[in-house]
């Protein structure tokens, strides 16, 4: 049988990777994401499922679904401007197909995407967290930048789905779930700080609170209070919070044995490890 063994929240700020090549493997960013590193390798994980929003690189509006899982034998990213290395990464397709069918039978109508490239959102964890891309990752895309987003509760339901799907996979499996995205952050919009040119932290009280509820195991409050208007109030960009509440769908009520702020990044690192 398979199993969830760990999850991780962080961010994937399309400038990290050219940040930390600049200032080196001492900056913040790049000894939180050594921390994250150290515990995917800890768990050894032979999968990675990560809830991630696609910034309108694989989809657009034409085409943009509420949720979304990648079914194929490998993808590959960044599919955008983000300047860092170009990377191929296998996916588990016939985990992705079984956990597809088991999120419909938990009444998800969840889209399929097969021969997809993926943006940052993917790519720049797993350049930090993974960079030899010898982990298979499974994506599974949630909509959190263009309104009507999904509720939290929903969010967290197809995180529960998701969980049971890999706890009926029948062959051994560790899976480690992740997260990706941020709680406050504005990209071109007029919410951005003044001083800031394009993109800026808007409620970095916001962030603060929302780790305050993960370090508290306050998750059913935390889903309540993450309507559509609090997220989008927190940046043009804070439904990614959604990303995690899914996460927090498949590992359940934990606390966090890990938690690194960056508030004025509007973001933060988390760790979920149990034995």
């Amino acid at each position: 049988m398979a199993e969830i063994v760990a999850g991780f929240g962080m961010p994937h700020n399309p400038g990290s990777p050219a940040l930390v090549a600049r200032e080196g493997p001492q900056c913040e960013t790049a000894r939180f994401y050594a921390e994250m590193a150290k515990n995917i390798e800890a768990v050894a994980p032979d999968v990675l499922v990560i809830f991630t929003d696609d910034h309108f690189n694989t989809f657009f509006l034409d085409n943009f679904p509420t949720f979304a899982i990648g079914i194929a034998d490998a993808t590959a990213g960044p599919n955008d401007q983000t300047p860092m290395p170009h990377y191929k990464v296998a996916v588990p397709g016939a985990l992705a197909a079984h956990i597809r069918t088991t999120a419909i039978k938990h009444d998800f109508d969840i889209s399929l995407v097969q021969d997809f490239d993926v943006d940052h959102a993917v790519m720049v964890p797993l350049h930090f967290i993974t960079p030899h891309m010898k982990i298979p990752v499974l994506p599974i895309f949630v909509n959190a930048l263009a309104p009507p987003l999904p509720t939290a509760r929903r969010c967290f339901a197809l995180g529960e789905a998701v969980r049971a799907a890999v706890e009926n996979w029948p062959q051994p499996l560790r899976v480690a779930a992740i997260g990706s995205g941020s709680f406050s952050l504005e990209i071109g919009g007029p919410k951005i700080p003044q001083g800031r040119r394009v993109a800026g932290t808007p409620d970095p009280q916001w962030s603060q609170h929302v780790q305050d509820l993960l370090n508290e195991v306050r998750i059913d409050d935390l889903i309540t209070e993450a309507t559509t208007a609090r997220m989008l109030q927190a940046g043009n960009i804070g439904g990614e919070l959604l990303n995690w509440i899914a996460l927090l769908g498949v590992i359940g009520a934990r606390k966090p044995v890990t938690m690194l702020p960056q508030n004025d990044h509007g973001q933060a690192f988390a760790v979920w490890r149990w034995n």
